[in-house]
């Protein structure tokens, strides 16, 4: 069986988990995303078309920590394109992605490849305007969210966000 793993220069660029968001910025270039949607239609997030900053969110269906980010992402924060991303059908079941999804789901094996994430739940912030990872970190609470994106937006999540456990800082 073949996979990017086989890949050296894929395992090269490979990075422990976590990667702090003080670490540089990854080398490789953000990449278009194709997939399909949970009902099974094609689906194409391209970077081109996006005019903030994008948020990928990867996850998975029976991960005790994607929860958090299954139900925060209904109230996405203020400032970026959110968008979640789940192994291909087949990997995840798509009845059950459905039933989660409370933001747009691209389902696709080659952007966890592309985007060289090897666990969830997983968080990268994308500068679509320069096709560029401007930061990657691993998801344990939504501050993760808020510390990811306070260099690149200036700002925390929705004061209104449902599950939030730490106070913010406006």
């Amino acid at each position: 069986m073949s996979g990017p793993f086989s890949d050296p220069e894929f395992v090269a660029g490979l990075r422990p988990i976590p990667s702090g968001i003080g670490d540089a910025a990854p080398s490789w270039p953000a990449v278009d995303l194709h997939g399909a949607r949970p009902d099974g239609t094609p689906v194409t997030v391209a970077l081109a078309e996006v005019d903030r900053p994008l948020l990928l969110v990867f996850l998975t269906t029976d991960c005790d920590g994607c929860g958090l980010f299954w139900e925060g992402l209904s109230d996405p924060p203020t400032g970026v394109t959110a968008v979640v991303v789940t192994k291909a059908p087949g990997a995840v079941d798509p009845i059950e992605v459905d039933r989660l999804a409370t933001a747009p789901v691209v389902m696709s094996d080659a952007a966890w490849a592309d985007y060289r994430v090897t666990g969830y739940p997983f968080l990268v912030l994308v500068d679509p305007s320069e096709r560029r990872i401007v930061a990657e970190s691993v998801g344990f609470a939504w501050s993760d969210v808020d510390a990811l994106l306070a260099p690149w937006i200036g700002q925390t999540a929705p004061r209104n966000f449902p599950i939030r456990t730490t106070p913010r800082n406006r």
